[in-house]
Parts: structure tokens; sequence; C-alpha cells
């Protein structure tokens, strides 16, 4: 499986040595990829060379899940063949109509709003915690 994080403007980020150990740590279940769209409207619209993934869009009014339900809706996304995972983090208007079109789901991270630095780094730990669990790790609480 691959996992690409879409994000505005990725600026200097108080949790770049988290993120890189997240995403170190995810590498063992996962290929992580992070894209920076420097500029976004309404019109934006993702990248063509997304098109063909599983796109999630993280908003507040999103689908919460636990930890193992997490799990569980990941192992059944790659059981139904979703080889390419894409999350978008919005901008600090929400997320722009175009992209909000292309959404397949709306997961929510948390009813909080977060800066792009801590929404990328809370969303790869619940992955790998969330991967761990799938692949019989455990190492977590549940």
């Amino acid at each position: 499986m691959r996992v690409t994080i879409v994000s505005f403007v990725r600026g200097r980020s108080d949790y770049a040595d988290a993120e890189a150990e997240f995403s170190r740590r995810l590498s063992a279940h996962t290929r992580v990829e992070q894209e920076t769209i420097k500029s976004w409207s309404d019109e934006t619209t993702l990248p063509a060379r997304l098109d063909r993934a599983h796109v999630i869009g993280l908003c507040i009014d999103g689908k919460t899940f636990d930890s193992e339900g997490l799990s569980r809706h990941l192992g059944k996304l790659q059981q139904q063949g979703k080889s390419h995972l894409v999350f978008v983090i919005g901008a600090a208007d929400g997320m722009p109509a175009a992209v909000d079109r292309q959404l397949q789901e709306r997961w929510s991270l948390s009813s909080l709003t977060f800066s792009h630095g801590l929404a990328r780094l809370l969303l790869l730990e619940v992955l790998y915690r969330s991967f761990d669990l799938l692949h019989g790790g455990g190492r977590y609480h549940k």
C-alpha cells in the first residue's frame, strides 16, 4: 500500500523530527509520500497523478474511529484493492470546493482544529498505530 498526505503550504514545523520518526516507523507497512500544494482556491483540484487513488479528506465533520476500528477499516480498504490512499488536509478556510468533490471518504481526527504540522503528525501516528494493529504488532493500547 502507498499513502500520500496532501496539505496546504508546508511551512517550517516544530514537529518535523516526530513526523520523520513516524514516517520511518510507518515505512515498515507502507510507503509514505507528502505532497504540498502552495496555492489553493475553490477551483483547485488534486494533481492528476492522484486520480486513481482512494481520496480521504480530514474534516472536522468526518467519520471518527477508535484505533481498532480504524485498523479494521484500513484492512477492508486493502481487501477492496485500494492500494493508494491519499489523505487531504484542507487549508485554513477548510477544504477547497473542487477537492471536496473529489473526496471518497471524510474522516475526522478530532472536532478540534490543528495546524498542518500537528495534523500531519497525528495522522502519521494513527496510521502507524492502525497498521501495527492490522499486522499483529499490538504494541499500543487499544
